[in-house]
């Protein structure tokens, strides 16, 4: 069993994330119906009618470490509400192209920025230091949500995609933050100097 975490979204209702599963094979095609023409062409820069078994394979059967992807649900029925992964990039082992996608019906109220944050903190504990994007240059939603969870710049504009990079963290925060989570999760206690006599 996965444990998920509870988010509670801009307009009061809870999603919950998690990692994806080989078994969320059905749901991911579920959150896809849900999404519009628009959408969908936003997520994968084509027109896409429905997602092959080949391509829902892919998309579930992942490892976690270089190819991550994360679900949300709604707290109340398991309803797909939206996904966020990353692939690592072979060449550049610090880096990782990102995508995320949120059922038209959940958008606008944090379920995207909630997915992305996980996911960058999912990317950050398995060594990926940068997102990269490809995105329609007009999404600015997209773009936005980027600069929601961290320093983004766009690098490059052609044919009408931007090319994006998302800085997660720099090497000097990584032990601060791994003590901080340490510490968050209880695995650290602190003793005041009196203890230690």
């Amino acid at each position: 069993m996965t444990v998920a975490t509870a988010v509670s979204l801009r307009d009061g209702r809870e999603i919950l994330i998690r990692p994806i599963q080989a078994t969320d094979k059905e749901l991911l095609a579920r959150g896809f119906e849900r999404l519009s023409a628009e959408s969908r062409y936003r997520r994968f820069l084509t027109p896409m009618a429905r997602l092959s078994p080949r391509m829902l394979r892919y998309l579930t059967e992942v490892d976690h470490h270089d190819h991550e992807a994360l679900v949300a649900e709604s707290a109340e029925g398991s309803e797909p509400v939206g996904v966020a992964r990353y692939i690592r990039h072979a060449n550049d082992p610090e880096a990782a192209e990102v995508a995320v996608a949120v059922v038209d019906d959940w958008q606008g109220n944090g379920a995207g920025t909630a997915l992305l944050r996980h996911l960058a903190a999912r990317a950050a504990d398995e060594g990926v230091e940068r997102f990269t994007a490809t995105c329609l240059a007009t999404n600015t939603d997209v773009l936005e949500l980027f600069e929601d969870v961290a320093p983004t710049r766009v690098v490059n504009t052609d044919s009408g995609l931007a090319e994006v990079e998302v800085e997660l963290s720099t090497r000097e925060e990584r032990p601060l933050l791994a003590a901080l989570r340490r510490a968050a999760s209880g695995a650290l206690a602190f003793r005041s100097p009196m203890e230690r006599g």
